[in-house]
């Protein structure tokens, strides 16, 4: 797989994410419960993302009943459900690591992740609700602190976040790998969060009741 972050985001994610989509449909085809909420919830998912590599490109994705294809153009405002944007070092240190991790050689486990990215869940529970908000990460290997710029339900990335949130590198890592979660360590005081962030909680308890409801 390339470690090219905008021809990764161009041609390898849009292909893992649908198979990862296969996968799901193949394991749900034989009786599998779990599976099938699961694709049920992928492909109740549609919208556009937008994901700026700061400094060199950005790319424009769109989902829509489990199929992902790249858009040739800037998406309209009112369809972007995802925006991001993030240094361009900062995102080829991340894919550089992985690869050399093996994340991405098993590409059924890469396509497993990928397509946890849609979400109809997350889009219920957001609703109408634009939360605009910055992510920074501490600790980031050879980079130190990272500041990620996120909108949901919003045409671009915010420039101005109305809240932030701070975590570890070392935090962000064990989340991915299931040793912790988001309310650990919101709980632990190890996310730190500043400014507006109610509507952000008030998602989140909502996207977990429902996840307990399935």
């Amino acid at each position: 797989m390339s470690q090219d972050v905008v021809t990764f985001l161009r041609e390898t994610f849009p292909r893992l994410f649908e198979k990862g989509v296969s996968d799901l449909e193949a394991k749900a085809a034989g009786g599998d419960a779990k599976a099938q909420a699961a694709l049920d919830d992928v492909k109740g998912a549609t919208g556009a993302v937008v994901l700026e590599v700061e400094g060199v490109d950005t790319v424009y994705l769109r989902a829509d009943a489990g199929k992902m294809t790249v858009l040739d153009a800037a998406p309209d405002g009112s369809d972007v459900k995802l925006a991001v944007a993030a240094p361009s070092k900062a995102m080829q240190t991340l894919l550089g690591e992985a690869q050399a991790a093996g994340e991405l050689e098993d590409e059924s486990k890469a396509a497993k992740r990928a397509v946890m990215t849609a979400s109809k869940r997350l889009q219920d529970a957001l609703g109408d609700t634009s939360l605009e908000f910055h992510v920074i990460a501490t600790g980031v290997p050879d980079l130190d602190e990272v500041t990620i710029k996120i909108g949901l339900n919003a045409p671009e990335p915010p420039a101005e976040p109305k809240f932030t949130a701070t975590i570890a590198y070392s935090d962000l890592e064990a989340m991915q790998t299931g040793e912790t979660n988001i309310q650990m360590l919101f709980m632990g005081g190890k996310l730190r969060m500043a400014g507006d962030y109610s509507s952000a909680l008030q998602m989140g308890m909502q996207l977990m009741a429902q996840m307990q409801q399935q």
